[in-house]
């Protein structure tokens, strides 16, 4: 979108007029901003000439410029010869106009015998009017791609006084940034802020009836709003004595009988027009209105979908809710009463919000599922809700989102404080999240999310400033036992702005957190640095604060690994320096459930592409994975757990005799204790890490699904624990009878 954009931008204005734009209005900062914003290079360039003539020379000397825009003053009376001199040079290239307001400059100029002039604007002297020119002109640049085939929505404006549409023009403009702004706080990273930003509606211009039909006639169906005058012209170059007084009403009649949803801004200098705007059911306007701007704001965002979603009462007039964002708008629409929702439906106030925001896909399927019936209500709010919920969710797969507290919500699904480095760790996670949205593995099994825990990387610049602030540099080259490092560091202080982040992270975050290590040279070609560093968990519990007070320790753990000795010797032996170790971490949410008191998965592991030890029908590239009953502490451990190759799961080894099952399946269960005394400071990372027997698992709903008995009476293993009898870990009703796809996936 927005791929024709005007990069070079010849001014001609006297001296005191290039003083006003460069200092006062400061032009070239305003349009450097938009640019950046955009995440654009190039900014389009002003080059400034002082007359007429002196533009005439660079367009003789083979300039290019994409806009030409010439400012009208006393002694330049041939501005029309030099507009079609400039369209010998630059016959593609938009000549504007600009000048101070009169009745009698307009009919000296007589532009309607001077076609080269494409645009003429009343100058205020702001430097607004020049970026809205701009705007307007890379809009019809786009409208065809950006708004037939991308989906963007687009505003008519339909006006033929130069004074009005040159007041309208910046007002549009700054509603609709506004609204794009309001929209891309929502964006997760750099490039869902830049597809929102180019993706904001578009304004066209029409000065006469016949263009006014032509563009609603080819963009009706992204059209948002229209604004129109009541007279107008019908033909482009009709002399202003011609003016249809009611053209204007004819045209917003054909308009509500093509479309009656459409919202229709209607402006007159005669107050008596207000009957006929409210008998065809458009809002109206006076022109000579000393609130003009405001009452045009406020149309514009009540009707045409921008500014926050508010539902009123239909019987009262009142507002009953309002939404800021989309988290809020599924809040929002998921309870809104049965009268209320159908004003809501009837006037396609849902959509044209979404579509407001550029959510296109979003829009029109909530505008396809507009009723009429109070019976069909209550289902279709919660089709509506679930739908903007998953979309919100697989927005941000893939995403490394850039933390918000204000916007922080439980879609995002993987988030980064700072601006420094994620660490390899969290790198590799990220890497991953990208590689199960490319190849779209989300929801690729019927029944199943294939998706990377809920993450919060923490970069390496906040090790950096608790290191710097606490006055830990001295723990470098010191001799100092695990113990006296890891109190050093439970008893610093952690910046105030990782906390505050912390606590609203916790918020949203209601199950047991793995706090993890994800050093620099952590997950580095050639230089496995797995299990150097330390892993924590912390139980979940209702008190925020005790939360809180676990995690931020267990932060300060973390960083303490990095000068613990085993860390020292690793990283010595690998050929790195210790003083160039930078430790970012990796919070995530432990999968699975609680029970008894425990917190553990159904099914952890390690799956491998390569099967170096094959054994019967295997073959290396078939792979192999290795599986456990709760936390897959067990796995990386190198604990007895259970081990098939995915191509042939029926075939496992280990489980093929009653003999080799009971002797070589899993024997311990690691599982995370639920009771927060149970965490405290420790150079032992499972501090809080429980070695259950298969027994002590007899009452856990986990088991069923993964475990086997031994029938005594007929010497044998039945895959099921209905029977009376020790239980063996076989993951028998999973590979066996498919009752989970595990082996596929």
């Amino acid at each position: 979108m927005m791929a024709r954009r005007i990069r070079r931008i010849l001014l001609v204005c006297n001296n005191y007029d290039n003083f006003a734009l460069a200092e006062d209005g400061r032009i070239e900062v305003q349009i450097q901003q938009e640019y950046y914003e955009l995440n654009l290079s190039n900014p389009p360039a002003i080059v400034r000439a002082e007359s007429l003539l002196d533009a005439l020379e660079l367009l003789r000397e083979g300039e290019e410029f994409d806009l030409i825009i010439t400012m009208y003053s006393a002694g330049q009376a041939g501005v029309t010869d030099f507009a079609v001199e400039t369209k010998k040079y630059l016959p593609h290239t938009p000549f504007v106009l600009l000048s101070s307001f009169s009745r009698e400059l307009l009919s000296r100029l007589n532009l309607r015998d001077c076609p080269a002039i494409d645009y003429f604007f009343c100058w205020n002297s702001s430097s607004d009017l020049i970026i809205a020119i701009i705007k307007l002109i890379e809009d019809k640049m786009n409208a065809d791609h950006d708004i037939l085939e991308e989906g963007v929505r687009a505003i008519l404006l339909v006006e033929d006084s130069v004074r009005y549409y040159s007041t309208y023009l910046p007002v549009l403009y700054t509603l609709i940034l506004q609204q794009n702004n309001a929209a891309i706080r929502e964006a997760l990273n750099e490039k869902q802020q830049l597809l929102r930003k180019r993706s904001r509606p578009k304004v066209l211009m029409a000065t006469c009836y016949d263009e006014a039909e032509e563009l609603y006639s080819r963009y009706k169906k992204n059209l948002i709003g229209v604004i129109s005058d009541v007279g107008f012209v019908m033909h482009k170059n009709d002399l202003p004595e011609t003016e249809d007084l009611h053209a204007g009403i004819r045209l917003c009649e054909w308009i509500r009988q093509d479309n009656p949803t459409m919202p229709i801004l209607m402006q007159s200098s005669q107050e008596e027009m207000r009957e006929v705007a409210e008998r065809i059911g458009a809002g109206f306007v006076v022109k000579k209105s000393k609130t003009l701007t405001r009452e045009v704001s406020e149309y514009i965002g009540r009707e045409f979908g921008f500014g926050p979603f508010i539902a009123i009462d239909p019987q009262t007039g009142q507002e009953i809710a309002r939404a800021n964002d989309l988290c809020g708008f599924e809040h929002l629409v998921g309870s809104l009463p049965p009268a209320a929702y159908l004003r809501l439906s009837r006037n396609n106030y849902m959509s044209k919000w979404l579509f407001g925001r550029g959510l296109f896909e979003l829009g029109r399927k909530v505008k396809e599922m507009n009723t009429t019936s109070e019976e069909q209500v209550l289902t279709q709010r919660k089709v509506i809700a679930d739908m903007v919920h998953d979309y919100r969710i697989h927005q941000a797969l893939g995403v490394v989102a850039r933390f918000d507290p204000a916007t922080y919500n439980d879609t995002i699904w993987f988030a980064r404080l700072g601006s420094s480095s994620l660490g390899g760790k969290a790198r590799g996670l990220a890497f991953l999240n990208h590689v199960l949205l490319k190849h779209d593995l989300y929801k690729h099994w019927e029944g199943v999310r294939v998706m990377v825990p809920r993450t919060f990387a923490i970069t390496a610049e906040y090790f950096d400033r608790f290191i710097v602030d606490n006055g830990l540099q001295y723990v470098i080259n010191a001799e100092l036992s695990d113990q006296e490092i890891l109190a050093e560091f439970i008893a610093s202080t952690l910046p105030q702005d990782l906390i505050d982040a912390l606590r609203q992270y916790l918020s949203v975050v209601h199950v047991p957190i793995a706090i993890r290590s994800s050093s620099k040279l952590e997950d580095s070609y050639y230089q496995p640095f797995a299990g150097v560093y330390s892993t924590y968990m912390i139980p979940y519990t209702d008190n925020a604060d005790q939360r809180l007070r676990m995690l931020t320790k267990a932060i300060k753990q973390v960083y303490a690994s990095v000068y613990f000795a085993s860390s020292r010797g690793y990283i010595t032996s690998s050929g790195n320096v210790l003083s160039e170790e930078r430790m970012a971490v990796v919070l995530q949410e432990v999968c699975g459930s609680e029970q008894c008191g425990y917190f553990m998965p159904t099914i952890s592991g390690v799956a491998r592409s390569v099967n170096f030890y094959p054994v019967g029908y295997e073959k290396p590239e078939d792979g192999i994975v290795k599986v456990a009953l709760g936390l897959g502490k067990a796995v990386v451990e190198g604990n007895q757990v259970l081990r098939f190759s995915p191509k042939y799961p029926n075939h496992v080894l280990q489980t093929s005799t009653p003999e080799l099952t009971m002797r070589d399946t899993q024997q311990q269960v690691m599982a995370l204790d639920m009771r927060p005394e149970q965490f405290r400071s420790s150079a032992d990372d499972g501090v809080n890490i429980c070695r259950l027997s298969i027994a002590d698992c007899e009452k856990m709903p986990s088991l069923r699904r993964v475990a086997s008995t031994y029938d005594f009476e007929n010497q044998r293993i039945v895959d099921s624990c209905f029977p009376q009898g020790p239980r063996f870990i076989t993951f028998a009703p999973i590979l066996k009878f498919n009752t989970f796809p595990l082996a596929d996936i």
